[in-house]
């Protein structure tokens, strides 16, 4: 039940974050505001379940219970600000009138709408508070920080490829448009992914020798994967090859697969038990 949750606020976030980045940046207008709005409700679905696990768990279901929980406890102000964020950078994004492709030429490309730093800030506010939920929040500032910028890299990456799947025409110009943000994506997710797990596991051993580590070698194979499937997907663009939503496609696949094995990561606490299982929100 926990990583079902989990994997809900992973799916949320990244619909909502990576969904956001894609309107301002990649394909002006797309996807649709209600696909952000969906992101959105994944978030309310997982964190409001994982606050009724929680609760249950403890015997403690009044009304009261839980006001004191969200107001009381360092998770659920977390909770409340991510929701906070994810409400205003839903309205900033359902306040502006994207420009079409066409009229949203190179030379105003970093010319932002006016809502923009609603959006930045909102977007980082999320990214913060989502971080405070799970294995970041006992670490300190330094790796919450990790686990937040790692959370905006994946969404960014998979909100990007999405994009490009829905994306009519599917351009070779456009991809390239994604490739510096997708290259980007890649070398935040290894920085700070390697740094998170020197923080969470302390030695080799605990890579084999723990369930965690165990989830978490999985988690990598996979990433490694989807950057392959990366690679081919450029590949055909390259040689305009009509298949290349296929290959887009397999490469969201395994992203979302990366998102699954993550919600199981988790409901592992780190060998040397670091934070609560199931409270995370780390993709």
């Amino acid at each position: 039940m926990l990583a079902l949750l989990n994997g809900l606020v992973f799916l949320g976030l990244a619909l909502l974050l990576g969904g956001a980045f894609a309107r301002r940046w990649l394909t002006p207008g797309a996807p649709p505001a209600w696909l952000l709005g969906a992101g959105l409700g994944g978030l309310l679905l997982g964190w409001g379940g994982q606050v009724a696990v929680t609760l249950s768990a403890l015997g403690m279901t009044a009304p009261g219970d839980v006001l004191d929980y969200l107001t009381d406890t360092t998770t659920g102000r977390a909770l409340l600000t991510g929701l906070i964020g994810g409400l205003l950078l839903l309205a900033a994004e359902l306040t502006v009138t994207p420009p079409g492709a066409d009229a949203f030429p190179a030379r105003h490309r970093w010319r932002p709408p006016a809502t923009l730093t609603v959006s930045l800030g909102s977007a980082l506010l999320l990214a913060w508070s989502a971080a405070g939920v799970g294995h970041g929040a006992g670490h300190g500032s330094w790796v919450r920080g990790l686990h937040a910028a790692h959370a905006l890299a994946m969404s960014a990456w998979l909100g990007g490829v999405l994009a490009l799947l829905r994306a009519r025409p599917l351009s070779t110009a456009l991809a390239r448009r994604f490739t510096p943000v997708a290259l980007s994506s890649v070398l935040v997710l290894t920085v700070t992914g390697l740094l998170m797990a020197r923080a969470h596991l302390t030695g080799p051993a605990q890579w084999l020798g723990s369930l965690y580590g165990q989830v978490l070698l999985v988690k990598l194979a996979l990433v490694a994967l989807a950057l392959g499937a990366a690679v081919l997907v450029r590949r055909a663009f390259a040689a305009r090859r009509p298949q290349v939503r296929l290959t887009l496609a397999r490469e969201a696949l395994l992203l979302g697969a990366v998102l699954g094995v993550t919600a199981v990561l988790t409901t592992q606490s780190p060998p040397h038990g670091s934070a609560h299982p199931g409270h995370t929100a780390r993709p």
